[in-house]
């Protein structure tokens, strides 16, 4: 049987298009500072070697106070590239920087999306008590998450009800609840979803991230660690409390 005869008796197509969730880091710039740049990329490299060896990252230029052109951009591209990364798209541009990107071959992408504000918002502790899931579907997962595994909860919240060792990933584009020790990585909100919460029973993790906000083991502080902890997003900044 030929390899076309054989194509047109399968269910499949031979090719296809899908919308795809991924993890992506996201450089989010305040200042234009070159050398102040170079030097925290190095450092963030240092601190995870495996995690940013190709991997794909955004650049967040909302923070700005200049929305002109940016002479420093093809720079900072090339800076992203030479530290191992592969800076793919541009958020939060300017009409001039989204030109820039355009001429760079960058995607321009759209702004994240914040969480609503209400005027009837409940107390703090009844929020973390009853966190809303950001989609109606929960991955239940009842054994531990070991080194080298990843778990992904492509459209709603994932409770871990056993452990996640050191070297597993788990992602999820709401919420994450961890019933066990957390190491490894943790990404809640990996489409972008501000809202989207980590809670563990034992926070002792690589890394943990919020809509492409992270923080690394080295910069976590050591009254959260083995404790029970909510992680939520407060502005651009991971914020830790105890529960």
């Amino acid at each position: 049987m030929s390899e076309q005869t054989a194509r047109s008796e399968s269910a499949l197509p031979a090719f296809d298009m899908k919308a795809g969730q991924f993890n992506l880091p996201t450089l989010v710039l305040r200042d234009i500072d070159i050398a102040g740049l170079d030097a925290f990329l190095a450092q963030q490299v240092a601190k995870l070697p495996s995690f940013f060896d190709q991997a794909p990252v955004a650049i967040d230029l909302s923070q700005l106070p200049n929305r002109e052109q940016l002479d420093e951009f093809p720079m900072i591209v090339g800076m992203l590239r030479g530290h191992g990364m592969i800076p793919i798209g541009v958020r939060g541009a300017s009409e001039q920087q989204r030109q820039q990107a355009i001429a760079l071959e960058i995607a321009v992408m759209p702004a994240l999306r914040r969480a609503p504000v209400t005027a009837t918002a409940r107390p703090q502790a009844q929020i973390v008590e009853a966190a809303p899931a950001a989609s109606g579907e929960v991955l239940i997962v009842d054994k531990p998450v070991r080194s080298g595994q990843r778990v992904v909860a492509e459209q709603g919240d994932l409770v871990l009800l056993g452990g996640v060792s050191s070297g597993a990933e788990v992602m999820a584009r709401g919420h994450i609840h961890a019933y066990g020790v957390l190491r490894g990585r943790a990404m809640a909100g990996f489409t972008g979803d501000v809202s989207a919460r980590i809670f563990c029973r034992e926070l002792g993790a690589e890394l943990v991230s919020i809509a492409g906000r992270y923080r690394v083991s080295e910069n976590l502080e050591s009254r959260y660690l083995g404790r029970s902890v909510q992680i939520r997003l407060d502005g651009d900044a991971l914020r830790f409390e105890l529960l």
